[in-house]
């Protein structure tokens, strides 16, 4: 007998009655259903539409395959350039302190980046060999990929190869959602059959982490700990917040002080925030429980440097916050008004030089320290993202000759730059070699006797564009909260008058038609809604 193709039609001696041909309709519609995510397929369903858009879905489905190869390849040279933190042979502490910077500057990141992209190269390399060498082929989409590696991040070296076997068998031609529904089960079955390490028990997990600061101006504080305790704290702070709003609601029924208002901004608002706003406000006014042990006086000082002739409103050069963000001239100003005591760092305000150079002294002047912590927000070698204000160490570029101070490097603020503790070490060992250029204001890195990277100094300037778009947000900022004062007053008035909404009256101009509306704001004539 001849061979049957499996999506072949069945062969009707009769047309169908309407209820067969709705069942072989709901069949063809199955197979329709059941077809396996190829190119060939991909390629078919775009024909419908039309030929160039097959061409076109072809190529995408090519450049995913790419994608895949080429995530494979980074993968194989970080293996073949580094050392595998995973082996039993463990690389001196120097040695790999200047792999992970060799990486990082090859990849254009921070040093704890590379340390990461190392440690996850030669895990897949090691523990996932098979689903490496379906990435290799392009089979295994990069970002499935990408999510495997995400969700066995804390799994045992045995069950992940254990994962690996089992993925390896795993058919690829499925949607994205049915890829992670199988990695889900086999993680799960994964984690039953092996022992949960220590570290990765959520009672050892907890911890309070701050994430790097956003574009915008904000930042997030993220707790980390076992469910039950977290959804504990979010209904305590939740149950604050409500009782913190009633009492916001009868203070401003009663004439009484209002709870919980930072700045005054509520009192000046007549508004009762919302609720996140108001857990946040709960969370921050909070005092932190030490016990016995007081907490030392803050030991960072936030910096706002500002030109003089801004201060003086001579200037619009825009101010800098902690010698990163800037800051327009207004804003800058009123933070310096609201101040009572000022620090004063004198610079040439083109090249960004400290101008007062001391007599020598091996240890710098607080001064000149503040004007460091300027010029280099990080450490300052490249690569390197670690807070100069946090542990990091003064260090001089030409070392300094405790025997004759004429002779060796002297203590000027040229000489100087601040460096983490592990890139200290390493500069003290000669693994790291700066050659600074004064005129240029910027640092040559050498590692091994090779020029490898050019640091500049920050110089608390930025360009015109940044100013005018900084000023111009300022402005209006300014003119919101203008408009927001003058509701405030509007609804202060209605308040102390007695009235209700949909009461007409005479406007602040003296205009008649004005009248209330709920919000408790006063609005221009026009025709009221009814009441």
């Amino acid at each position: 007998m001849g061979e049957f193709e499996a999506d072949a039609e069945p062969l009707l001696l009769a047309p169908p009655s309407p209820e067969a041909a709705s069942a072989l309709s709901r069949v063809r519609a199955r197979r329709r259903r059941r077809r396996r995510a190829t190119r060939e397929h991909i390629s078919r369903i775009g024909e419908h539409r039309a030929p160039e858009t097959a061409e076109l879905l072809e190529q995408l489905w090519d450049g995913g395959a790419e994608d895949s190869r080429r995530l494979a390849r980074r993968f194989r040279a970080i293996v073949g350039a580094t050392h595998d933190p995973l082996s039993p042979e463990a690389l001196p502490r120097e040695a790999r302190a200047m792999e992970e910077l060799h990486l990082s500057l090859a990849l254009r990141c921070t040093r704890a980046q590379a340390r990461s992209a190392i440690r996850e190269a030669h895990r897949v390399a090691t523990l996932l060999p098979l689903c490496f060498a379906r990435l290799s082929r392009g089979e295994l989409p990069a970002q499935w990929f990408e999510k495997l590696l995400e969700r066995t991040g804390t799994l045992e070296d045995d069950a992940l190869r254990r994962l690996d076997v089992e993925l390896s068998r795993t058919d690829l031609s499925v949607s994205p959602e049915v890829f992670s529904r199988i990695l889900g089960h086999l993680l799960a079955a994964a984690v039953a059959r092996s022992e949960e390490p220590e570290h990765a028990r959520p009672e050892n997990r907890r911890r309070v982490v701050l994430d790097p600061p956003r574009p915008d101006g904000t930042g997030c504080l993220r707790i980390i700990g076992p469910i039950p305790e977290i959804l504990d704290l979010s209904r305590r702070l939740d149950l604050a917040a409500h009782a913190v709003r009633d009492g916001q609601r009868r203070a401003f029924e009663q004439g009484t002080p209002l709870p919980v208002d930072p700045g005054g901004e509520i009192e000046a608002s007549c508004l009762i925030p919302s609720l996140t706003r108001t857990r946040y406000n709960v969370l921050m006014s909070s005092a932190l429980a030490t016990g016995d042990a007081a907490p030392p006086p803050p030991q960072v000082r936030v910096n706002v440097t500002v030109p003089v002739m801004t201060l003086l409103g001579q200037s619009d050069a825009p101010g800098m916050l902690d010698g990163t963000i800037p800051l327009p001239a207004r804003m800058a100003r009123e933070l310096a008004g609201h101040e009572s005591t000022w620090y004063r760092v004198l610079t040439d305000p083109t090249s960004g030089r400290f101008l007062p150079a001391p007599a020598q002294r091996y240890r710098p002047t607080a001064e000149m320290r503040a004007h460091l912590l300027l010029r280099h927000p990080t450490c300052a070698v490249p690569g390197c993202g670690r807070s100069s204000s946090m542990l990091s160490e003064t260090d001089h570029l030409e070392e300094y000759d405790h025997g004759d101070p004429s002779a060796g490097g002297t203590t000027d603020a040229e000489n100087l730059h601040e460096l983490c503790r592990e890139h200290h070490r390493l500069k003290t060992l000669g693994l790291l070699d700066p050659v600074r250029d004064d005129l240029e204001g910027t640092t040559w890195w050498g590692s091994s006797g090779l020029m490898m990277a050019r640091q500049e100094d920050g110089r608390d300037l930025a360009t015109a564009q940044v100013v005018d778009e900084m000023t111009a947000a300022w402005e209006q900022h300014e003119h919101l909260r203008h408009l927001r004062a003058e509701a405030a007053s509007r609804r202060r008035w209605v308040r102390e008058q007695g009235l209700s909404p949909g009461d007409v009256v005479t406007g602040p101009d003296g205009e008649d038609g004005w009248w209330v509306g709920h919000d408790g704001d006063l609005h221009p004539p026009c025709e009221p809604p009814p009441y």
